[in-house]
């Protein structure tokens, strides 16, 4: 369906994902050719550094509501399990990707957008960008392994508080607490991430690659993720008998 477009140039991948409308949420098709870009940029050895934004006005709204792949109703349990395991396996080969990665975020990344973008190794927010993780306040706890991702970016506390009070990070907020590495001027985002990126890329190709592995290493807890689709289809099993 094309709503991923890759550009290369001197070692830098630029990613772009654009639904063309819909708060550029996440369907199925769309997680689909998300991971096959991944997976296609992790086999290629030219390109040290990879910046993935969504459009100029919004980064993603998060998950697509209205996509029966990816919210199936009633009928076999296993599917609706199936399903929630899209976003992980997402955001997992985001996230497994050897080269430095940036997420240039204009405007809202909503719920698993905000996920896909703390699977990323660095974020920068346009000045008029936010963040909000709403999850918990619509009764599901946070998949895709975003919530070690979340506790490792800004610590338990802070955590709790964006998860419980449906907190908007804007982009003063997320820089402050280590959600964005750098703040820049609205349109300016995605050219300001491909500084970035080139700047990342001067480093020797494997000393970048082993280094990123090294540090991933020390540092990665979504490990103890493991069940949290698990945990998320539980919270939709219950508000579905419950009539929510």
């Amino acid at each position: 369906m094309n709503f991923v477009s890759v550009e290369r140039s001197d070692g830098v991948a630029l990613v772009r994902y654009d639904r063309g409308g819909r708060a550029n949420a996440l369907s199925a098709a769309a997680m689909t050719e998300l991971t096959d870009a991944a997976r296609h940029l992790r086999a290629d050895t030219t390109v040290r550094a990879v910046v993935l934004t969504g459009t100029a006005a919004v980064f993603s709204g998060g998950i697509d509501l209205s996509d029966p792949q990816l919210w199936p109703t009633g009928g076999d349990v296993l599917e609706q399990h199936a399903a929630i395991e899209r976003g992980r396996i997402l955001c997992d080969a985001w996230a497994a990707l050897p080269q430095l990665t940036i997420a240039a975020v204009e405007g809202p990344a909503i719920g698993g957008g905000g996920v896909l973008a703390m699977a990323l190794d660095w974020r920068v927010f346009g000045r008029g960008a936010h963040l909000r993780l709403p999850e918990a306040r619509l009764g599901f706890t946070l998949a895709w392994g975003g919530l070690p991702r979340l506790v490792s970016l800004v610590g338990p506390a802070r955590a709790k508080r964006l998860l419980f009070t449906d907190l908007r990070v804007d982009s003063g907020l997320a820089l402050d607490w280590g959600l964005a590495d750098l703040v820049a001027e609205d349109r300016a985002v995605v050219s300001d991430s491909l500084r970035l990126a080139h700047d990342a890329a001067t480093v020797p190709p494997l000393i970048l690659r082993m280094t990123k592995r090294a540090i991933d290493a020390q540092t990665d807890q979504t490990r103890l993720a493991h069940g949290d689709s698990d945990q998320f289809l539980l919270g939709r099993l219950l508000r579905d008998a419950a009539g929510a």
